[in-house]
C-alpha cells in the first residue's frame, strides 16, 4: 500500500509475459511522449514565426497524451486502483495528431484565412470528434459494457485518421512544401498517426469473434510501432531545434 494506493500485479490477459512486454511498451511510449513535448515546447520558445507556435503546442499536447498513456498503462499493471482511462487517452492523442495535421496543412497555405485559427476547437466537425473522446472517457468511468466502448472508440480512431491523413497527404500534395520543415514533419507524424489508431481499431475485430487474447498480443505489437514512429518524429523536432 502506497500513499492509500494498493501495489500489486495486475497481469494482462493472465498472461505475464504480455504483461511485462506491455510494461516495456508504456515505458517507452511515455518517455518518448516527454520527450517530443519538451522538444515541441523548446521548438516553439526558439521559433522566430509566431504564426507557428500553435503547430508547437498542438505537438507538445500530442507530447502530453502520449507520455498520459504510457504512464496510465504502467499504473494499471501495477495497481487496481487506476480508472480504466487508457482508451480514452490514447483517443485523445490520436486526435490531437490529426488537428496537427489539420493545422500545418492550413499554416502552409498562404491563401487560407488564418484569423480563425484559435476557433479551430469550435469548429463543428472538430467539436463532433471531440465529443467521441469525451463519450468514451464518460463510458469508461461509468462502467458501460465494454463492446460499446470498444465499438465508439473504433469507428471514432477511424474517423480521426481519415481526417487528419486526408489534411497531412493533401498538404504533401502541394508542391509548395517539398523539402520544408512542415513537409518532414508531416512525413513524421503520419506513421504515428496510423500506428496508434490501429490499436483502438484492431480492437473491433472482438466482433468477429476473435479472441482477445490474441487483439492483445497484436494491439502491443501496434503500440510499440506508434512509440518507435514518434522517437524518429523527436529526432525531427530535435533537428529542427538545432536549426533554429
Amino acid at each position: 500500500m502506497i500513499g492509500g494506493w494498493e501495489v500489486s500485479l495486475q497481469e494482462i490477459a493472465g498472461n505475464p509475459n504480455l504483461t511485462f512486454i506491455y510494461f516495456v511498451g508504456f515505458v517507452l511510449i511515455g518517455v518518448l511522449g516527454v520527450r517530443f513535448g519538451v522538444y515541441a515546447l523548446w521548438n516553439r520558445r526558439a521559433s522566430q514565426l509566431p504564426s507557428q507556435a500553435s503547430i508547437w503546442t498542438y505537438l507538445a499536447g500530442v507530447g502530453v497524451a502520449a507520455a498520459l498513456y504510457g504512464i496510465i498503462g504502467v499504473l494499471q499493471i501495477v495497481t487496481p486502483a487506476m480508472p480504466a482511462i487508457r482508451r480514452t487517452v490514447l483517443l485523445g492523442f490520436v486526435l490531437l495528431l490529426a488537428l496537427t495535421m489539420r493545422l500545418i496543412a492550413r499554416q502552409a497555405t498562404p491563401t487560407d484565412d488564418r484569423t480563425d485559427e484559435t476557433d479551430t476547437l469550435r469548429e463543428p466537425t472538430v467539436l463532433a470528434l471531440s465529443l467521441v473522446v469525451v463519450a468514451v472517457f464518460l463510458g469508461e468511468l461509468a462502467g458501460v459494457e465494454e463492446r460499446t466502448v470498444v465499438a465508439l472508440a473504433g469507428v471514432g480512431a477511424v474517423a480521426f485518421t481519415a481526417y487528419g491523413y486526408w489534411h497531412g497527404r493533401t498538404q504533401l500534395s502541394r508542391s509548395m512544401v517539398q523539402g520544408t520543415m512542415l513537409d518532414t514533419l508531416l512525413r513524421h507524424l503520419l506513421p504515428v498517426l496510423a500506428f496508434g489508431a490501429f490499436v483502438p481499431v484492431i480492437e473491433l475485430v472482438v466482433f468477429v469473434g476473435i479472441d482477445r487474447a490474441i487483439v492483445l498480443h497484436v494491439q502491443i505489437v501496434f503500440v510499440i510501432m506508434a512509440a518507435t514512429a514518434l522517437m524518429t518524429a523527436n529526432i525531427k523536432l530535435r533537428q529542427n531545434l538545432a536549426r533554429l
